[in-house]
């Protein structure tokens, strides 16, 4: 199902979160792909929770249904 023009709901969240930092590395030249989009989201997330993804964390989070390639397209030159 679509959700705001994006894949889904997760995918959307993922744009609205990083999408101004994604733009920026982009317009400065920077690649930004799909495996590159992953792991910065990863990342910070793991930062923010000091941990791994177990648990509640991994439950409440479709990390699956995240469309990677549909935000690197976004931010392609």
């Amino acid at each position: 199902m679509e959700y705001n023009g994006w894949t889904n709901r997760n995918t959307w969240l993922v744009n609205i979160w990083f999408g101004d930092s994604f733009a920026d590395m982009a317009s400065e030249g920077e690649k930004i792909d799909s495996h590159y989009i992953e792991s910065y989201v990863m990342d910070y997330i793991e930062e923010q929770i000091g941990g791994g993804f177990t648990g509640f964390v991994a439950d409440l989070i479709d990390f699956s249904g995240i469309n990677w390639e549909e935000l690197s397209s976004y931010y392609e030159p």
